[in-house]
This record gives C-alpha cells, sequence and structure tokens, in this order.
C-alpha cells in the first residue's frame, strides 16, 4: 500500500478505525477541486447497494458503518469488524461527485470518457480501434516521462507481432508460444512475469460423480499438469496445488503432489469404478463415468487446458466431453452445475478472492463465481473468518497454510497451473517495472494491468 490521493492513514488497534489524510491541492481534470466530498460519494455508492450492476463487490462495503469527513481533507471510516485485508479495499479509483451524483449510473457516459485525477487524461476513443490519453498539466505529482498515451486494439497476434517489428507500435501482449520467434530479435525485448492467475477444473462437490472426495483426488493426479505449462504456456509460469504461488508469503511446500495415472486409477477402482465392457470407459451402479466441460469459447487458452485434460482423463478411464460457450451462455447455474476450465487468482492479500471461492456463506450467492464449487468445509470456514481477523503476520501465515492443506485434501477445483503473463516490447523503452499480474488480464492485457501500471514513467531513448 503506497500514499496518492491519502497522503498518509491511521489505523486504529483493533483494525476498525481507518483516518486517511488527503492530498491538498488535487484538481479533476476539468479543473474541478477534488476533496474529501469525492471519497464520502464514492464509498457511499458501495454501501448503498443501489449499483450492484455497476460495482458487483459492493457487498464487501457493507462492514463500513460509519463514513465522517473531519474536515475538507479528512476522511474517517469505522467498520463493524477488524478485517486485515480491508485496508486493500481503500486503493480503489475515487468518482467525481461533481459529475455523477445526479446520474443514473447504467446510462451516464462518464465509462465512456471518464474525469480522473491522474498523470493522463482521456482524450479520445474510437470502440475497436484505439484509445487516446494526453499529459494532465495539472497532475500533483511526478510529470509524465511523454506527453501522449496511445493504445491501439489488435485483437490478431499476428498482426500485433508485425506492428512491433515495423515500428508502428512499442510494447504487446504476447502468447508465451509467440517467444521462440521473437527472443533474439533486435530491438525486442521479451518479459516473463509471474502472475497470480491460476487455472483449474472445478468439480461441484452436489453432483455426481464429483461429489466423492476420491473421485476429485483422482482427476487431480490424472492431470499432467507440467506437460500442461510446458506445452500451452511454453514453460512460463509454474505448477499449481493451491490458490497461492511458491513465492507467495503463505504458500504451503507440504501440498504439493505428483501426476500419477496409476495412482488415479487405483483410487477410483478402491470405490467401484470399473470397466466392466471393457470401452475403455469406467462405471460404476449401471452410470458411465463421464462428463461435459465447459470452457469460455472466446478463451483459447482455457479451450487447450480443456483438450488436454480430456486426453489426460481418457488414460485413466473418463471420458470428457468439451463444451464451448460464450459468456453471455454461462450463466450461474452454467458455473455451479457442470465441471468448468475456472481461472482465478489475486496478488494481494490472500484473503482476497479466496474467501468467496472457498467460503460457504457464498454458496447460491448472486455473483456467479463466487464458490463456484458449492464447496463446504467447516473447518475451512473456520481459517478463512481467523484469516481476516488474525493481526499477527505469522499466525495469519500457518492460518492459510492449513486452508491449503483443506483444499489440497478436499480438491474442489483440481488446480493445474500459475501462468506468467508475456510480452514483447521495444529496447529502447526504459522506466520499465514488472509486478505480480491479477487475474483476468486476458490474451490481450489490461490497459491498467500488470506491465501499464506505471507508464507515466517510461520513456523512449
Amino acid at each position: 500500500m503506497e500514499p496518492d490521493l491519502a497522503e498518509s492513514w491511521t489505523v486504529s488497534p483493533d483494525g476498525k478505525t481507518y483516518t486517511f489524510n488527503l492530498r491538498k491541492n488535487v484538481k479533476w481534470h476539468d479543473g474541478t477541486n477534488f476533496s474529501a466530498e469525492d471519497v464520502l460519494f464514492t464509498y457511499n455508492l458501495l454501501r448503498d447497494g443501489k449499483w450492484t450492476s455497476i460495482f458487483p463487490t459492493s457487498s464487501e462495503y457493507e462492514i463500513i458503518s460509519d463514513i465522517s469527513l473531519v474536515d475538507p481533507n479528512t476522511v474517517r471510516f469505522t467498520l463493524d469488524d477488524g478485517i486485515v485485508p480491508f485496508q486493500e479495499r481503500f486503493a480503489l479509483p475515487i468518482l467525481p461527485k461533481h459529475i455523477l451524483e445526479s446520474q443514473d449510473l447504467t446510462k451516464t457516459n462518464y465509462w465512456q470518457e471518464p474525469i480522473g485525477t491522474g498523470p493522463y487524461k482521456f482524450k479520445e476513443w474510437k470502440h475497436g480501434e484505439d484509445l487516446i490519453l494526453t499529459i494532465n498539466p495539472d497532475y500533483y505529482g511526478e510529470a509524465p516521462k511523454s506527453d501522449l498515451i496511445k493504445y491501439i486494439f489488435v485483437p490478431a497476434e499476428s498482426a500485433r507481432i508485425s506492428l512491433l517489428e515495423s515500428g508502428e507500435v512499442d510494447a504487446i501482449k504476447i502468447d508465451p508460444r509467440s517467444m521462440n520467434s521473437l527472443e533474439g530479435k533486435t530491438d525486442i525485448k521479451i518479459y516473463s512475469m509471474p502472475a497470480a492467475n491460476w487455472y483449474a477444473i472445478n468439480l461441484p462437490s452436489r453432483i455426481w460423480p464429483f461429489d466423492n472426495t476420491t473421485v476429485r483426488q483422482a482427476i487431480a493426479r490424472a492431470i499432467n499438469k507440467q506437460q500442461i505449462l510446458d506445452t500451452i504456456f511454453n514453460g512460463q509460469g509454474e505448477i499449481a496445488y493451491g490458490p497461492f504461488r511458491k513465492a507467495d508469503w503463505v504458500y504451503n511446500p507440504d501440498i504439493a503432489f505428483s501426476y500419477d495415472p496409476n495412482e488415479s486409477r487405483k483410487l477410483l477402482d478402491d470405490i467401484g469404478f470399473v470397466d466392466s465392457n471393457g470401452d475403455g470407459v469406467l462405471e460404476k451402479d449401471g452410470k458411465n463415468f463421464e462428463f461435459e466441460l465447459v470452457y469460455p469459447s472466446s478463451d483459447p487458452e482455457r479451450k487447450d487446458i480443456v483438450i488436454a485434460v480430456k486426453t489426460d482423463l481418457a488414460n485413466v478411464g473418463i471420458e470428457v466431453e468439451p463444451v464451448a460457450k460464450s459468456w453471455d451462455e454461462i450463466t450461474w447455474e452454467t458455473w455451479h452445475n457442470n465441471a468448468f476450465a475456472a481461472a482465478f487468482g489475486s496478488p494481494f492479500d490472500p484473503d482476497d478472492s479466496n474467501y468467496q471461492i472457498w467460503s460457504s456463506k457464498f454458496i447460491g450467492g448472486e455473483v456467479r463465481w463466487w464458490n463456484p464449487a458449492t464447496y463446504s468445509n467447516k473447518d475451512v470456514d473456520e481459517l478463512l473468518e481467523k484469516g481476516r481477523t488474525t493481526q499477527d503476520k505469522e499466525k495469519r501465515k500457518e492460518i492459510y497454510r492449513k486452508l491449503q492443506q483443506n483444499l489440497s485434501n478436499d480438491q474442489p477445483l483440481a488446480f493445474i497451473v500459475f501462468c506468467n503473463y508475456v510480452y514483447a516490447v521495444n529496447d529502447k523503452i526504459t522506466g520499465i517495472k514488472p509486478r505480480n499480474g491479477p487475474h483476468g488480464q486476458g490474451m490481450n492485457g489490461g490497459i491498467n494491468g500488470e506491465l501499464w501500471w506505471n507508464i507515466e514513467k517510461w520513456q523512449k531513448e
């Protein structure tokens, strides 16, 4: 956590009261003064529950019991509980009260022509073509190194690579499998950056045959994770055994296990799955071990993972039918009632995302991606609650290590790999500072993601 619009802050010993001292003499891009009123306005939007379609994580802010303006530059938040990771919820973009106060947030044009307080301001957005940002001369911080930033939307990777090689663009996101063709080329530098983004197969525990823990264990051991990492991600990443990478401060090394199709077959045999008719597909109680495996049709990486998993599971007698669906077709029911090629992950506090993915309190919730496995484990629920309310870091580390052991035992999702995000950049660009990326950057990369986050410090030598 670093100061920005808040120059400094204090937290009460019980973690329930946050007092923020705001930076003075900050202006919105339209010249209006920024103030504590904007902060109050933004967080009240989240708290009142009226705009969940715009802010789908609004429920996380219900814990705020009071917001008070101490003075025009000081804001005090009071929480119902001392939730340790809640400090990260104060790293939100602040919205301009003077523009949005009387508007319908589902209809306003603000999202198409935004106004902020940062080093660059919006100039033009031609949908599907480009987005142009220009320098903000009134920015309160160090002046940006470049006067203009232009993002060009190019869906085809081959076209992006051509633009980079010709010098028409300076940085692109690439499929890791494209690295080999670009490495060693003059004037191009490759950045392969660890991401918190993990891929797994969601195995809803209330649906046969995933309602049996041994079945889920067998599936996890039958997937050749290393081969998937090497072929689909060109080795750029690491095998996943749980929701944390090896470098994460809470990672539990004891949860790792080997790819072992023989062990998988034995586990299934022990609980009565047999191939009685010799067709290569196991059955039990007159039912074949077969299921559909859904994946987003727009995600080539998940498609390739599903094809690999189909082959691996066929090797142990499980028949998988890949099913592609658009995101419009992927409803709450799709998430919770099917095996699904899932992707999640957060580089922030270990509570972030994991609380919603594993806690049984989110079963049946409105947000479709929360607890997709309909997973319920009393010990896990207790660990998640302790993890977010325990102040001591070493005690939190032990809590999240126990959480990982429970997930490894239960396999509500069969973890496969963490990916790296890979970029090819003009080697004359300086100021790039890679950092651990979040889930959701996609094949083309988000404009506020793991590479671009400090773009105001970039310059071309």
